[in-house]
């Protein structure tokens, strides 16, 4: 009797080699929908950083001509621009005193370079129009490439079709 019971307990003990090998494959996918997981997180996180830093740069060249107001509340004027930055202008007004003109150059001429080096292909225009009463019309856009952000939220197999965001800001200066 006794020799019958030793081999009864000698079967039920440990896993077998398949049971093993499926819990490592149900524990594999496990880990695989975690990374995919974390991965799509990455890319909307960073899409929404990149998107939060085209509003403070539309907002700060708003700032920018607020307080150079004379030279700004001009259609047409210092402020405009549509470009990607050109070479830094004279005097660096940072360290030297500026004129009203002098300063709108340079703070256009930073805030482009700004916007083009902190966004991904980022560029950024200002328009200004005559508005009613003495107001005018400041039209501020800043465009960059999002494609962490389309690529994230694109279904498998499918290419993101428009991978350029705006942002556009109307104000009255």
């Amino acid at each position: 009797m006794l020799g019958a019971s030793m081999k009864t307990i000698r079967k039920q003990r440990g896993f077998t080699m398949m049971e093993v090998l499926v819990s490592v494959l149900i524990v594999s996918f496990g880990m695989l929908g975690i990374a995919a997981t974390l991965f799509t997180a990455n890319r909307s996180a960073t899409s929404s950083y990149v998107r939060q830093q085209a509003v403070q740069d539309a907002y700060d060249i708003l700032d920018r001509m607020r307080a150079n107001h004379t030279v700004a509340a001009v259609a047409g004027g210092s402020y405009t621009t549509s470009s990607v930055p050109s070479s830094a202008p004279s005097p660096n007004c940072s360290t030297s005193t500026c004129t009203g003109t002098q300063m709108a150059a340079y703070d256009v001429w930073q805030w482009e370079t700004n916007v083009s080096t902190n966004l991904p292909q980022g560029v950024g225009s200002v328009t200004i129009a005559a508005g009613s009463t003495n107001t005018y019309t400041v039209t501020v856009s800043v465009t960059w490439s999002d494609q962490a952000g389309s690529s994230a939220f694109t279904p498998q197999g499918a290419t993101a079709s428009n991978t350029t965001q705006t942002y556009t800001v109307v104000s009255a200066l």
